[in-house]
């Protein structure tokens, strides 16, 4: 190829990544295995051989957002350039998207993402490259991250087993597939030796981990091992269904310092009915004790959750039910997302349609109240100080505020997800912890002076 480096023969590739922490993981082992056959990262896209995009296909809101990035890079791309697609809606589509889109060399799905390398060797897309060996991928601690090098996504599972009746994930990703502990716990600990220092432990559904293998013990189990592995300073706990909960334990790891105080439980819904439609397993009864207990037996807790609005059926009761048990319960984090009636799920058939216009009004409102709510919850931190971790040097010319010169978190903020802390006073670098007095606080950021 043109743009191969001719004085070594070593072609270079460049990742757009779309969707969730899931997919960014996805990505970073698919980019460790073409560094292990000789390719190298280029970090602009357009001196790239070969581009990737790894895609989301969860709703249908994302699909339109992944076909115009297909679109977008499609069009940039020279003829010179290898353009790989992967991922969800490679799953989802399948050989239909060959026809859609032409200007794509190469279609991956998610079972077969680690494949790149052999798949373009196999079709002679880098016909001047000659490809090493294609071993078994190592858990190398020197594995490709695309986060900040103090932070890293640790995938315990993969797949769901839910089937939640509006959720596509168990036909694109398959039902659940845990990782062995000792995998997951040599990873872990190679991550902490380099560096990390904020581990997101993540899986479709984290709260089941181990279901499926024996005699490795319960999710608990793990992160207290994960705890002793390491010295990275925190460990996040996300996508916990409330159904699978081993309340005594987490409650029990949570107090003794092992993860910090900070637990995403998707809810989705409180009403009886709609919960029971949706296939969650669980009603409003048992979400109200399950938060009842955890804000009462831990002290300083930010909960997250997301909700869905619009579910077929859904009446304006039940949306009010919803509105109440949020404005009641007061959650420092909640995403709102409407329904999106998807083909080859249960509640694609479901009747009673919730028109498009009621279901943004929905999701307004409850912005609007968990606007006013995240704002009331982060200015109780004003006057205190946070241990908050740097994660990026602000451009002078973009501070939002006068003398502020990074972005950083405390540990109720997630990266990329919640807000975050503005910084300023004393300068520091990326990936070191700092004090900071708090100043102020605005809807979903903070504000502060590292001391």
């Amino acid at each position: 190829m043109e743009r191969m480096d001719k004085s070594t023969g070593i072609p270079s590739f460049f990742f757009f990544n779309l969707g969730c922490p899931k997919n960014i993981v996805d990505a970073q082992r698919v980019a460790d295995r073409l560094i292990q056959t000789g390719f190298k990262e280029e970090l602009e896209a357009e001196k790239a051989d070969l581009i990737v995009l790894t895609t989301c296909a969860f709703i249908q809101e994302a699909e339109r957002e992944t076909v115009d990035e297909i679109l977008r890079i499609g069009a940039a791309i020279s003829e010179e350039q290898v353009f790989a697609v992967l991922g969800c809606l490679v799953s989802r589509e399948g050989d239909k998207l060959t026809e859609l889109f032409p200007e794509v060399d190469l279609f991956l799905p998610v079972a077969d993402m680690e494949k790149l390398p052999e798949r373009l060797n196999r079709e002679g897309l880098l016909k001047s490259f000659n490809f090493k060996d294609f071993g078994c991928q190592s858990e190398a601690i020197d594995k490709k991250l695309f986060t900040p090098g103090h932070i890293a996504y640790l995938k315990i599972a993969e797949g769901c087993s839910n089937n939640c009746a509006y959720c596509l994930i168990p036909q694109i990703r398959g039902s659940l597939s845990s990782r062995k502990k000792n995998e997951i716990l040599i990873e872990a600990s190679g991550l902490s030796e380099r560096g990390v220092r904020e581990l997101v432990v993540i899986a479709q559904d984290t709260g089941v981990w181990g279901d499926d293998l024996d005699g490795e013990g319960e999710l608990c189990d793990l992160l207290e091992d994960i705890s002793s592995a390491v010295d990275s300073e925190w460990i996040r706990l996300m996508y916990l269904h409330p159904a699978h909960i081993n309340i005594d334990e987490l409650v029990r790891i949570l107090s003794e310092g092992m993860i910090i105080p900070y637990l995403d439980i998707p809810i989705q819904h409180v009403s009886d009915r709609i919960l029971t439609s949706m296939g969650r397993g669980y009603g409003k009864n048992y979400l109200e004790r399950l938060f009842d207990r955890l804000r009462m037996e831990i002290s300083n807790l930010v909960l997250r959750t997301t909700v869905m609005v619009g579910f077929p059926g859904e009446t304006d009761e039940e949306f009010n039910e919803l509105v109440d048990f949020l404005e009641r319960y007061e959650l420092d984090h909640v995403g709102t997302f409407g329904f999106s009636p998807e083909e080859g799920t249960r509640a694609y058939k479901y009747n009673g349609i919730v028109d498009s216009g009621t279901i943004i009004s929905r999701r307004e409102m409850i912005s609007d109240i968990q606007m006013d709510i995240s704002h009331a919850r982060l200015a109780k931190r004003t006057g205190t100080i946070e241990k908050v971790l740097v994660d990026e040097i602000i451009d002078s010319s973009q501070s939002p505020a006068d003398g502020v010169w990074g972005e950083g978190r405390f540990f109720g903020q997630t990266y990329q997800i919640d807000g975050v802390v503005f910084l300023s006073g004393k300068r520091m670098e990326p990936g070191k912890f700092v004090d900071v007095y708090i100043d102020k606080a605005e809807a979903y950021d903070l504000f502060g002076s590292v001391k």
